[in-house]
């Protein structure tokens, strides 16, 4: 079952303004989605309309099979970019009051509250005043929050922005365990490592566009290249000279030699007829960023929407509903 579906999804607030535009994309129970793009791309309204705070111009979506997304609220844990608390509370009590706000009761509400703060490491913190908290143990906080009611879907907006490296470290680690429980997380992030890291799946918006969807694995290998890696002490240039192998060499560096995969059984007869040690050979792949920075181009002319491998298969299936 999806737990997110947006089928041709669109929101326009004026003439020359479209926050989002046709917007197809379906994110599956259990998945660590990576929500990326800059400021103004539409991540935030796309949050808006997950949590019906506001309506799309056109265009469908479900949230955990309902389309009148409201009624999926109780299964929804959802922390804001900038959380809000009354810090006279503390952490226990905060989230015991809120607990009874969600209809919990005595032992069920201690024993819960109990959990959540146990689950995101804040039980040592927990009779302190919200007002002594760091930024960081604050997140933590709306991530226990959102986790009272045991929700099958969390959004998370910007978890960790703003804080310190040890926060950001310490929110992570929250947010890694509930997606080794197997929770269903959105997760809209600036942070480009962060998102390689935590999730399974990432798009990337921009200009309201859905430019690139797909699993991270998918995304991060570049296909048709390998990299072979030679003995620690020798030159993979000193070799493609040797062997006379430059017009099939891609690039070299120290020990490394990359080379196309239609190249490469030539390439391997060369070092091996030579007596040349091979240490490895593995698809090359990249780094997030280099995704990133590929997709989104110089910020000029028009984006084409790109989806790779099972994700293509879903938003192409969905389009055409």
């Amino acid at each position: 079952m999806a737990a997110i579906e947006c089928i041709e999804l669109s929101k326009v607030y004026s003439r020359r303004f479209t926050a989002l535009n046709n917007i197809t994309l379906t994110i599956e129970e259990g998945t660590t989605f990576g929500l990326l793009g800059e400021n103004g791309a539409g991540k935030s309204t796309l949050v808006r309309i997950l949590m019906g705070f506001i309506f799309p111009t056109s265009g469908r979506v479900r949230v955990l099979g309902e389309e009148e997304v409201q009624r999926a609220h109780r299964r929804i844990g959802y922390v804001h970019e900038r959380p809000i608390f009354e810090t006279r509370f503390s952490g226990r009590a905060y989230l015991s009051y809120l607990g009874q706000l969600s209809g919990l009761w005595d032992h069920a509400n201690r024993a819960r509250v109990a959990h959540v703060l146990e689950e995101v490491k804040l039980h040592e913190a927990a009779d302190r005043a919200i007002a002594t908290y760091s930024k960081g143990m604050l997140q933590r906080l709306a991530i226990a929050q959102a986790l009272l009611s045991e929700p099958e879907l969390l959004i998370l907006d910007e978890p960790t922005s703003g804080l310190d490296p040890r926060s950001q470290w310490e929110v992570r680690q929250s947010i890694a365990a509930l997606r080794k429980q197997g929770k269903t997380i959105l997760l809209c992030s600036h942070y480009l490592a962060e998102v390689e890291a935590l999730c399974d799946a990432v798009g990337i918006l921009r200009r309201g566009r859905l430019i690139l969807s797909g699993s991270v694995a998918d995304l991060l290998h570049s296909p048709g290249v390998v990299e072979i890696a030679l003995a620690a002490r020798q030159s993979a240039q000193s070799v493609v000279e040797q062997l006379q192998i430059a017009d099939q060499i891609i690039e070299t560096q120290g020990n490394l030699l990359r080379c196309t995969e239609a190249a490469q059984p030539a390439i391997l007869a060369a070092l091996v007829s030579a007596g040349i040690p091979i240490v490895s050979l593995n698809p090359v792949s990249r780094s997030l960023e280099e995704v990133y920075v590929s997709t989104t181009g110089d910020g000029d002319g028009p984006d084409t929407p790109i989806a790779s491998g099972a994700a293509r298969a879903r938003t192409e299936q969905e389009g055409k509903r």
